[in-house]
């Protein structure tokens, strides 16, 4: 029997300069990245049959991105404009639902929030995607 469940109930927070942990509304989709190492290249002049080989060097925390349903000039949509707006790093929180066996699990750390793109189709809802970069460590942990 398997303990999967659905991503319904998911949460994105953010936090834009001195101002409030925010949860951002009505989101519809999420993809928090992940992290991945880069490499550098240790190859010399003896490499075992000439096979080249690496070392990893620096993590990076990974790309992400959630969309939501759209109203412009919401809560939301101001709290991503001025993220969007802002040079420096957001404060983010990620809440991942749980189940009676697996508790939630939140993600923290900051983030980049590098663009917002509405689409405006003319007969459904009206959504927003929001681009993220992650910089720094992420942490994990259980969701109080």
């Amino acid at each position: 029997m398997s303990d999967v469940t659905t991503g319904f109930g998911a949460q994105f927070w953010l936090k834009v300069g001195s101002g409030t942990l925010t949860e951002v509304g009505e989101i519809i989709a999420l993809n928090p990245g992940g992290a991945e190492w880069s490499t550098f290249e240790k190859t010399h002049m003896k490499s075992t049959n000439r096979v080249q080989e690496f070392g990893k060097a620096l993590n990076n925390p990974g790309t992400g991105d959630f969309q939501i349903n759209w109203m412009p000039g919401n809560t939301t949509d101001d709290l991503i404009t001025a993220a969007v707006a802002s040079v420096d790093p957001c404060e983010y929180k990620i809440v991942y639902p749980g189940t009676a066996t697996n508790p939630a699990v939140k993600d923290e750390g900051d983030v980049l929030v590098l663009s917002r793109t509405p689409s405006v189709p003319i007969g459904d809802r009206m959504t927003c995607g929001v681009s993220l970069q992650f910089t720094g460590e992420r942490t994990e942990g259980a969701a109080a």
